[in-house]
C-alpha cells in the first residue's frame, strides 16, 4: 500500500519563507528610517549657482555716454523695441522681462516656452558711429549678442550687423562671428573657431562700428575686426540671442 506523505510540513515550510522574505524587505526598503517614513528618499538637489555682481563699468565709459540702461526699475523697458529676427506666429513673440534689476530674455508666447528663434531687444538710440558694450550672463542659453545700425520694422526683412557669440559647451562651430544680414540674406565678415565663452559667468562685449570698420570685443580683449565693402547707414543697437530663455544682460551703455 503506497505511503501517503503529509502536506503539513510542506505549508508550514511555505509559511516560513514567506515571514523570512517579508522581514528582510521590511529591513532593507530604500529610505525606511523610521516607522511611518517614505519609502524612497531621493538626494537634495543642489542649490542653484549664485549670480555674482556684475563686471565694474570703467569711470571712462560712466560719464559722457550716449546711452545708458542699468535696468533698474521695472518699467525700464517701456521705451525698447522687442523685434524677432526670424519670422514667429504673433502668439509666439519673446518675452523680456526685468529681474532683479537686470534684463531676462523669458522663453517666448504666453506659455514660455523655449524658442530657437533669433532676436533683439532694440534701445531707444540710434547711431552711424560708436561703441556698443553690455554685459551679460549665461544660465542655460548659450548665445549672446549685439546688433548694431539696425533698420527695419520687421526682423527678417530688416538690415543690420550682429556679433553672435556661442558658449564652449556648443558644439557647433564657429564659436564667434560677425556678419551683416540685410533681408534675411547672412553675409559673414569675420569668424573665430573657438573657444567660446564660459556659462554662468559674467562677460562683457562689444562692438565698435566706424565708417566700414567693425571691431569686435569680449572681455576687455580684441576678438576680431572686419571691414565692410558696402556699410550700413546708421541705424538701431541692441541685445541679442535666441527665445530660449536662461540670460540675463545689465549695464547696456552705447558710446559715441
Amino acid at each position: 500500500m503506497p505511503r501517503r506523505t503529509s502536506v503539513v510540513p510542506i505549508i508550514a515550510l511555505a509559511a516560513t519563507l514567506l515571514a523570512i522574505g517579508v522581514a528582510l524587505f521590511l529591513a532593507f526598503r530604500p529610505g525606511q528610517a523610521e516607522e511611518g517614513g517614505p519609502i524612497l528618499q531621493y538626494p537634495p538637489e543642489p542649490p542653484a549657482p549664485t549670480i555674482g555682481p556684475n563686471p565694474t563699468v570703467p569711470a571712462s565709459l560712466a560719464t559722457g555716454p550716449q546711452f545708458v540702461a542699468d535696468f533698474a526699475t521695472a518699467d525700464s523697458l517701456t521705451v525698447w523695441q522687442s523685434v524677432e529676427l526670424d519670422f514667429v506666429l504673433p502668439e509666439d513673440r519673446a518675452n523680456w522681462v526685468i529681474d532683479n534689476g537686470r534684463l531676462r530674455q523669458d522663453f517666448a508666447g504666453e506659455l514660455r516656452n523655449s524658442s530657437l528663434a533669433q532676436v533683439t531687444l532694440l534701445a531707444p538710440t540710434t547711431f552711424t558711429d560708436g561703441v556698443v558694450r553690455v554685459s551679460f550672463y549665461d544660465e542655460f542659453n548659450g548665445i549672446a549678442g549685439v546688433v548694431a545700425r539696425y533698420q527695419g520694422e520687421v526682423g527678417y526683412e530688416a538690415r543690420y550687423y550682429v556679433l553672435r557669440l556661442l558658449k564652449r559647451e556648443y558644439e557647433a562651430t564657429p564659436k564667434y562671428a560677425l556678419e551683416k544680414v540685410v533681408d534675411g540674406v547672412v553675409t559673414p565678415l569675420a569668424t573665430v573657431e573657438g573657444p567660446g565663452f564660459a556659462p554662468r559667468q559674467w562677460h562683457v562685449i562689444e562692438l565698435e562700428v566706424r565708417g566700414n570698420t567693425l571691431t569686435a570685443r569680449l572681455d576687455g580683449k580684441l576678438l576680431m575686426q572686419a571691414n565692410d565693402a558696402q556699410p550700413l547707414p546708421a541705424g538701431q543697437v541692441g541685445v541679442y540671442t535666441r527665445a530660449i530663455g536662461g540670460i540675463l544682460f545689465d549695464d547696456f551703455i552705447v558710446s559715441p
